[in-house]
């Protein structure tokens, strides 16, 4: 599944889609064809991708059910009790800036969508910090690159356990996911030399379904990415020697 479908198929039904940073307006365009949300809201920072949002908004005939702002992040948008929140197609760190600064807005939202191109880790660190509850992250594959979708709501309970490092890094739903998917295949993935080979010898299990398998790859290609990098750095040696533990206690 490709990234804005991944996207649209994670938005439930809503009076109201806020589109931050709206990628010329592809999804809204398709909830509203589907009957998902009954208006959006279409914002960007700059003016350039509104127009272009304008025009194909009024090419589909949708005109009546959208309205467009140019701001920055949730700054001058003022939701109301069940809108959906969307930022897609931006750097984690820049959607991790627009949910702090836009902390006191965030409980009128029903659901939080969240799509960052690059830096998942420093969005996840953001939204541990907050009274906010990762309810699933899944993976889209466009072009062989893996691009995460977070979904989120403002309902984390003050005695929540923080995520630890490693969750951080590979994404606590995600490992919760293979986690459970190891256990059952157990006979397959025992006598695995490393976590490596574990995660290759799982991937290739006739059962694991597509919307997995995406987690699995994702998984497998963090670990490499940080594998790479532990020769220099004493940290990610700590995190894959972190990581290994985890698998081997989930076979």
């Amino acid at each position: 599944m490709d990234r804005l479908t991944l996207i649209t198929a994670c938005i439930p039904p809503c009076r109201r889609l806020i589109d931050i940073g709206s990628d010329h307006a592809t999804v809204p365009l398709s909830l509203l064809r589907n009957g998902t949300c009954e208006g959006v809201l279409i914002t960007d920072i700059n003016e350039g991708p509104i127009e272009v949002a304008r025009l194909r908004v009024e090419a589909a005939g949708f005109t009546y059910a959208c309205r467009f702002l140019q701001t920055d992040g949730l700054d001058d948008v003022d939701p109301v009790e069940g809108d959906v929140l969307l930022i897609s197609g931006l750097g984690g760190e820049n959607i991790a800036r627009i949910i702090e600064r836009g902390i006191d807005k965030l409980s009128l939202f029903k659901r939080l969508i969240l799509q960052p191109q690059t830096k998942e880790n420093k969005l996840r660190e953001t939204i541990n910090r907050l009274p906010l509850s990762l309810l699933d992250e899944i993976v889209a594959v466009e072009d062989r690159r893996l691009y995460v979708v977070m979904i989120c709501d403002f309902s984390k309970n003050a005695a929540d356990d923080p995520i630890s490092e490693i969750q951080i890094e590979f994404g606590p739903k995600i490992m919760e996911r293979i986690g459970s998917l190891l256990r059952i295949s157990s006979r397959k993935t025992e006598n695995c030399a490393d976590a490596r080979t574990a995660l290759k010898r799982l991937s290739a299990d006739d059962a694991i379904v597509p919307i997995d398998r995406s987690r699995i790859a994702y998984v497998q290609s963090k670990y490499d990415k940080i594998a790479r990098r532990a020769r220099y750095h004493q940290r990610d040696r700590q995190l894959l020697e972190s990581f290994d533990r985890w698998i081997f206690n989930h076979i």
